[in-house]
């Protein structure tokens, strides 16, 4: 172990951190290297010799990971909880970029504050893989979007035309007094217009659940209500929209997104909940959007973690938490049998509205991230 002023005061100490996988260092309070384990070497790419007496800061590529540093350093001076591990951008010494996985502490000599401790761990590779699986599920849900609507588009504008016009037939031939149909044949005409009506509507219906055209036309909240009319009309559930702040523009896919969780969690309140109620609330805030799904039904037991359903069957469950995550949010469960279910979604404003984050969002994300 290579060492700048003292050694470590402890033997075994000493060998944990030299030996360590993670990449481990201590600075003073201005910055400077003191010590070093030969993880640290692997991951910067510098002899620990190198990196005895480096100021931190050229270990870092741009403004936001330089103002991450300082974020980190004042949090931990004035005690504030923030979340750990955090994720920096790092330049090795060959130039290239790397992502670092950190959890920083302070060094408290005798009382006093004299420097910060780090542990870091490269996620580069894991963060490239998240990326590409991201985009990957990314362009199958936008294909699958896309297929719905092209669908949804054909059975709008030639399926229920069709059928349209075929009920007009068959109310020309029924009222057209010079073929002398019999009442028999009267009432098989009837019959066949009733299951082409029933045809038609089922048809509408299909298409608007496959890609309800209220959505792309007056957006979110608008298809929200028309879900919530369907469940009183339709199901006799009684529903109904709040809305909590000012709205948000939101991009076109997480509006999207969560109409698709939306959808979900009301189907499966209508297929299993037994509930009478159901309340749909949005709360735009301004670093984050939530929609929670309240059902006065039977409630179910709640597994730790959500992606633990998809092993009891309740994929659409799980589903919600993946389309979740595709923009950055989560999906919260809670349940209990016999007390109903509230399924809450929250998603970040920043990257998700139709505009740039500002700069100060970008940092807050990052280290919550």
């Amino acid at each position: 172990m290579k060492k700048r002023k003292s050694s470590l005061p402890d033997q075994d100490y000493r060998y944990l951190f030299e030996n360590a996988s993670d990449a481990i260092w201590v600075q003073d309070l201005d910055g400077r290297i003191l010590y070093a384990n030969r993880a640290a070497e692997r991951l910067t790419g510098y002899d620990q010799d190198e990196l005895l007496d480096q100021d931190v800061g050229k270990f870092l590529p741009d403004a936001h990971s330089h103002d991450i540093a300082r974020e980190v350093r004042r949090r931990l001076l004035a005690g504030e909880d923030f979340h750990q591990p955090y994720e920096q951008r790092i330049v090795r010494r060959d130039g290239s970029l790397a992502i670092w996985r950190m959890a920083s502490s302070l060094v408290i000599t005798e009382g006093e504050v004299t420097g910060f401790q780090h542990i870091a761990r490269d996620v580069t590779a894991e963060r490239q893989l998240q990326d590409n699986m991201r985009f990957y599920v990314q362009e199958v849900i936008r294909a699958q979007e896309d297929e719905r609507k092209r669908v949804a588009r054909e059975l709008h504008d030639e399926v229920s035309p069709s059928l349209l016009l075929l009920i007009q037939r068959i109310d020309a031939i029924s009222s057209n007094s010079r073929l002398k149909l019999s009442e028999v044949m009267k009432q098989k005409m009837e019959d066949l217009r009733v299951q082409t009506v029933e045809a038609l509507e089922s048809t509408r219906r299909i298409a608007q659940d496959l890609r309800p055209r209220i959505l792309d036309d007056l957006g979110l909240i608008a298809a929200l209500e028309w879900m919530a009319d369907n469940l009183i009309k339709k199901h006799g559930i009684e529903a109904k929209v709040i809305i909590v702040g000012r709205e948000q523009a939101l991009s076109s896919e997480v509006q999207l997104l969560l109409f698709r969780i939306a959808q979900e969690a009301l189907n499966n309140v209508r297929k299993h909940s037994d509930a009478s109620q159901v309340e749909i609330t949005v709360t735009f805030g301004e670093e984050k959007t939530v929609v929670s799904i309240a059902d006065n039904g039977k409630g179910f037991s709640v597994p730790l973690r959500i992606s633990d359903l998809a092993a009891g069957g309740k994929l659409g469950l799980a589903g919600m938490q993946e389309r979740a995550q595709l923009i950055g949010g989560h999906v919260d469960l809670k349940s209990d049998p016999g007390h109903g279910a509230v399924v809450t979604v929250e998603v970040p404003n920043q990257g998700n509205r139709c505009e740039m984050p500002t700069p100060s969002q970008e940092l807050e994300r990052r280290l919550r991230s």
